[in-house]
C-alpha cells in the first residue's frame, strides 16, 4: 500500500491560485489598462484609481 502524502491536495490548491490570479486580473481589467498604456502599479492606481490589495497582489507576481 502505497503511503498517502497531501502532494494531491497541493496540486489543486496551487493550480487554483494561478487561476484566481488571472480571474482577478480580468476583473479589475488589468490587461485592457495595460494594453492602452503599460506601467507598474504606481502608473496604474494613477490612472484608475486606488486598487485593492488583491490588485497589488496580482501585479507584484
Amino acid at each position: 500500500m502505497s503511503q498517502l502524502t497531501p502532494d494531491l491536495i497541493m496540486q489543486v490548491g496551487l493550480g487554483f491560485w494561478g487561476s484566481k490570479t488571472l480571474l482577478s486580473a480580468v476583473e479589475l481589467e488589468l490587461f485592457t489598462e495595460l494594453g492602452k498604456e503599460p506601467g507598474d502599479l504606481e502608473a496604474l492606481t494613477g490612472r484608475v484609481g486606488p486598487f485593492p490589495r488583491q490588485a497589488k497582489a496580482v501585479l507584484h507576481r
